[in-house]
């Protein structure tokens, strides 16, 4: 078996560019803007017992299958989410059950559904 008893220079210079490239890349993702479709609903949600939720008060239930994307645009399991409230953009399918949701981040909570800037002073909240 081959042991690596000596330091390699390549070793060094091939990791620094891989921490490079990953500082470079980790700062495009966060700048990131998530485009929505034109016919989303804005609405306040509540995680019960999945497949229940309560939007803006109104007991629902969610679709199998349903995707949920947090702040990050990651998916997120509705079961760690239990309990919690948030403010979110969401579509239905055509059986009338909720089958992606947008978890917003504050920016894209204060902007209009479909992502266009919201004038300052209004206070629209669109639901469902």
């Amino acid at each position: 078996m081959t042991r690596w008893t000596k330091f390699n220079p390549f070793f060094l210079v091939a990791l620094s560019a891989m921490a490079l490239t990953s500082l470079l890349l980790g700062a495009g993702v966060q700048a990131q803007v998530r485009n929505f479709p034109q016919d989303v609903k804005r609405a306040q949600i509540v995680f019960a017992a999945p497949p229940e939720v309560l939007v803006n008060g109104q007991r629902e239930f969610l679709a199998p299958g349903v995707r949920v994307r947090n702040q990050q645009n990651l998916l997120a399991l509705t079961g760690s989410l239990h309990g919690q409230m948030f403010t979110v953009n969401y579509l239905r399918d055509p059986a009338g059950l909720i089958r992606e949701i947008w978890i917003l981040t504050p920016d894209e909570a204060t902007s209009w559904p479909d992502g266009t800037p919201m004038p300052v002073g209004k206070s629209v909240f669109m639901g469902g």
